[in-house]
């Protein structure tokens, strides 16, 4: 499969939880995942073969649990074309 662009957003949710403590986790598991990547103010958008694009999403959504959330919502928009779509397409 080609390459796609994602941009996702994790929001973990818990009770007398500090999720701005969390989110610079998040981006770290991001930056160890050795996927081009862009953080934004809203979302993170991360370029690669979908496989590793939702096995990144799982381990970032695994942050928020690990770190004491009860729930972890994620929004996901993927952008797929069959010859492949890179960041750098999309600043285009």
């Amino acid at each position: 499969m080609a390459e796609v662009t994602v941009g996702f957003q994790v929001m973990p949710n818990g009770k007398d939880m500090d999720t701005h403590g969390v989110i610079p986790e998040i981006v770290e598991v991001v930056k160890e995942s050795g996927l081009k990547y862009e953080v934004g103010p809203m979302e993170t958008v991360v370029e690669g073969k979908l496989d590793d694009v939702f096995s990144l999403i799982k381990q970032a959504q695994q942050v928020g649990i690990d770190a004491g959330a009860s729930e972890v919502m994620t929004n996901v928009k993927i952008h797929y074309r069959p010859e492949g779509v890179s960041i750098e397409n999309k600043s285009k």
